[in-house]
């Protein structure tokens, strides 16, 4: 069986009207060269590739493993027909023909395909990328970060200063190996609050200070916001957040950009919800600080027991942001017991 065909031989861009036989062990191409010499060319059956670039009108095939190669065109139908029905697997598989006999169906699988990865880069690329500028920044980057985010919150804060040096002491006598210089807020307010800055500020507020009973209670607290600071989370959720702009600075190779898109947004740092692996993550890490600062690590189960009781009165900022306190309760007891 023989069809019109174009063939390129991979030596020139001249392009040779050919005739192409078929037959089960090769493709054999006649046409007549530019000093109109007849010629034969095979291409064995396995070298045979079938080119990604094809419609229901239109197909080529691609020979040989070493560029250039030689390749055939063809919108013969009757050529395209047969391959679609009788051809090798090797040279058509039934997504291939599902897909390249009809327009409409290429049209969709490739809409859905273009749907698939933008699914994937919003969800899963963005926000790595994202997140993984959080943990470039240099230290200093990362305090002076912090430190801009406190000038901005500061505003609306009424710090107690004696409530304040209390509470810097004794997370002093903590043992804590610190990438981050440590220094500790107490902030009159009846939210039940605590929160972590970048660089190392935490900022507790007096109503749930007066809540925490035992020492324990409260190196727990500490602790677990400490974790926030050593593992970056507070960065990386924020980065997640604004993913997208992030994103295109980096891409782009403006860290500055990236920087600044946080800096505008400062004042949603008091407000951070973590996720549930971010608090996981922070509760162990935490139980590490009270470990190593032989303190009874039961105070991180009796804390979140004590957060839990508050929610039969009202829902506090705090634990709005650190939800599974059951679960919590539990696995940081069980560690605890240990």
């Amino acid at each position: 069986m023989s069809f019109d065909v174009n063939y390129f031989d991979g030596e020139s861009s001249r392009t040779h009207k050919a005739t192409l036989s078929v037959n089960s062990l090769a493709f054999t191409i006649s046409y007549t060269s530019v000093n109109n010499i007849h010629k034969i060319v095979s291409w064995e059956i396995p070298a045979i590739k079938k080119s990604g670039i094809y419609t229901k009108d239109f197909i080529s095939f691609t020979y040989g493993d070493t560029f250039p190669f030689q390749r055939i065109e063809s919108a013969d139908k009757n050529f395209i027909d047969y391959i679609n029905n009788n051809a090798q697997k090797n040279l058509n598989n039934s997504l291939d023909v599902l897909l390249h006999k009809s327009k409409n169906r290429s049209i969709v699988f490739l809409l859905l395909t273009l749907i698939t990865v933008g699914v994937a880069t919003y969800f899963y690329i963005i926000p790595a990328v994202a997140t993984g500028f959080a943990t470039t920044l240099t230290e200093k980057n990362v305090i002076d970060f912090g430190d801009y985010v406190f000038r901005v919150l500061s505003t609306d804060l009424e710090i107690n200063e004696d409530a304040t040096k209390s509470l810097q002491e004794f997370a002093d006598e903590m043992t804590v190996d610190s990438t981050f210089p440590l220094k500790l807020y107490v902030v009159e307010s009846d939210e039940m609050n605590a929160f972590a800055l970048s660089g190392g500020k935490i900022i507790v507020f007096s109503s749930l200070l007066e809540k925490i009973e035992t020492e324990s209670q409260l190196a727990a607290l500490i602790g677990h916001e400490i974790s926030h600071i050593e593992n970056r989370h507070v960065l990386k959720n924020i980065a997640r957040n604004f993913s997208g702009a992030i994103f295109v600075s980096v891409l782009f190779g403006d860290i500055n950009g990236a920087t600044a898109v946080l800096m505008d947004n400062a004042h949603m740092f008091s407000q951070l919800s973590y996720t549930r692996d971010l608090e996981k993550e922070a509760d162990i890490f935490g139980l590490d600080i009270m470990r190593n600062s032989n303190v009874d690590l039961h105070g991180m189960p009796e804390l979140f027991e004590i957060l839990q009781e508050e929610t039969m009165i009202d829902v506090p900022t705090y634990l709005s942001n650190h939800p599974m306190l059951k679960d919590r309760i539990e696995y940081t007891e069980k560690i605890a017991n240990e």
